[in-house]
């Protein structure tokens, strides 16, 4: 993205590893930045209270505003304006097996299971 809309030069730094990883080298001085998301954020590095989880989930804007803000406070990082995708999560199945129970979403598997 930067070298794409900007006169930049950038040096990558691919194969770091995970979350913790980056988030050191960051720390450290190793690297400038790195992509991550917001629910990372929040439950790998901050690890708030389940009560505070279930607060700042109820929306994406939540969740970064508490994230940019914790950040701030513990490690002196600002998060930058989102990329503007989600990361959401999904269920996979093998099709035979999905074709065989008649699963196509999330509520056809629920009246499956609630048949057994």
């Amino acid at each position: 993205l930067i070298e794409g809309y900007t006169e930049y030069k950038v040096e990558t730094k691919t194969g770091l590893g995970g979350t913790k990883i980056c988030f050191d080298a960051l720390m450290n001085d190793a690297i400038d930045f790195y992509p991550e998301y917001t629910g990372t954020g929040l439950l790998v590095l901050l690890k708030p209270s389940a009560k505070t989880i279930e607060e700042v989930s109820k929306s994406p804007e939540k969740t970064f505003d508490y994230v940019n803000l914790e950040f701030r406070k513990q490690y002196g990082i600002q998060w930058l304006k989102t990329l503007g995708f989600n990361n959401a999560y999904a269920l996979m199945m093998r099709k035979k097996q999905a074709d065989e129970l008649k699963v196509k979403n999330i509520s056809d598997l629920k009246n499956y299971l609630d048949s057994k």
